[in-house]
């Protein structure tokens, strides 16, 4: 199953003038995901992710972004805000969708090989997606991770038609591109 959505709740167009419980209704009429941008700036309350959860209709799931104080380099700091992290994230229980890891360019493989280990190990498991330099990618194979917008099923934070029957995550970064998408697809089923 392809869950597509935006990243991030949109506000544009004729969604500017509505409240966010209408412009969640709206949404979720349309969509069977989002990719909850917010999380990257701060790991969300316990009682604020009980209620994205019980605010998801059936078959409805919430992606995150992982958050920026993240180092990528293992140490006991690391894995408390990771597991804090990922423990928020499966309180969603059904309404579960992926985690996209934004790492940042530069980062030591030696030291990413190991963090990698570590995220293994805290045994939180997820649909995890990194987005990371091209020599970073090789790294994540023995995990069954991905690297997004490469040929996989991870197609996360785009702007161009995902691939046809492939199964993941698709964002937009806008919501005319999202609908767009979305008549061409209803389109082409007719």
């Amino acid at each position: 199953m392809l869950y597509l959505g935006t990243s991030g709740w949109p506000s544009e167009g004729d969604w500017a003038g509505l409240s966010p419980r209408q412009r969640r209704r709206r949404y979720f009429e349309r969509f069977n995901s989002i990719e909850l941008t917010q999380t990257y700036r701060r790991v969300p309350d316990w009682d604020v992710v009980g209620r994205w959860r019980a605010y998801a209709p059936r078959g409805f799931v919430y992606s995150w972004v992982a958050p920026r104080y993240l180092t990528y380099r293992p140490g006991g700091a690391e894995r408390r805000g990771l597991r804090r992290f990922l423990r928020r994230h499966k309180r969603l229980g059904r309404a579960r969708g992926g985690v996209r890891f934004a790492v940042p360019t530069g980062t030591d493989p030696a030291a990413f090989g190991e963090w990698l280990a570590l995220l293994a190990e805290l045994e939180l498991p997820g649909d995890y997606a990194f987005e990371v330099e091209e020599k970073l990618g090789e790294l994540l194979e023995p995990y069954g991770w991905t690297a997004v917008n490469r040929p996989g099923a991870w197609q996360y934070t785009l702007d161009r038609p995902p691939l046809p029957n492939l199964p993941g995550y698709a964002y937009f970064s806008s919501l005319a591109a999202a609908l767009r998408h979305q008549r061409e697809v209803t389109a082409e089923r007719g």
